[in-house]
């Protein structure tokens, strides 16, 4: 497995959100970790360094980010195309892709296989209980810079290479306006 079959996301298209989890989408760079490799998504390996790839398991195949910090989506992209890894930048996980079962099983064994990983860390998400919810949370990560949010369907089964209805994105531009549309409602 290297980037070039990975999971893709589709756009939200005001599906009800409850019992979906969300995360803050990462303003970085998509990276897997594949064959002792990072790779991006266009399957091209990442020169990362040794020092910031120690821990990561040889044998599990990981899907996630390259992630410098909100707003610093070029210090990710330095590291990617050219391996010149800042202290802060993290590995942020959110998928085991050859992990069996659900997504939810499918990051328990990533949460195991990156503990020995001191510059990784798993994507944090939270349930969402609703539209409400979900603009309440959309709203304040954006607000403090997020580049939107994530939803993830709990218990769908298997990593599904391509685009996805079982990972849902939503940001400025995409399928924003709804959420604007539905916090005016609510206002009025």
């Amino acid at each position: 497995m290297n980037g070039s079959n990975i999971t893709l996301l589709e756009d939200w298209r005001a599906e009800d959100p409850a019992g979906w989890l969300l995360s803050q989408k990462y303003d970085g760079i998509r990276a897997v970790w594949s064959s002792g490799s990072l790779w991006t998504r266009d399957g091209n390996q990442i020169p990362a360094p040794a020092w910031f790839t120690a821990g990561l398991p040889a044998g599990v195949h990981l899907d996630g980010e390259l992630w410098a910090g909100r707003g610093q989506l070029e210090t990710a992209r330095l590291a990617a195309q050219w391996g010149k890894f800042a202290p802060g930048i993290a590995f942020m996980v959110f998928d085991c892709p050859t992990a069996p079962g659900t997504w939810i099983e499918r990051m328990a064994a990533a949460q195991w296989a990156i503990l020995d990983a001191p510059h990784a860390d798993m994507v944090s998400v939270s349930p969402c209980d609703g539209l409400d919810d979900l603009s309440d949370q959309y709203f304040r990560l954006l607000a403090a810079g997020a580049e939107g949010v994530i939803l993830r369907h709990p218990s769908a089964t298997g990593y599904r290479p391509g685009r996805s209805r079982n990972a849902l994105r939503i940001k400025p531009g995409i399928a924003h306006e709804h959420l604007l549309y539905e916090r005016a409602e609510v206002s009025a």
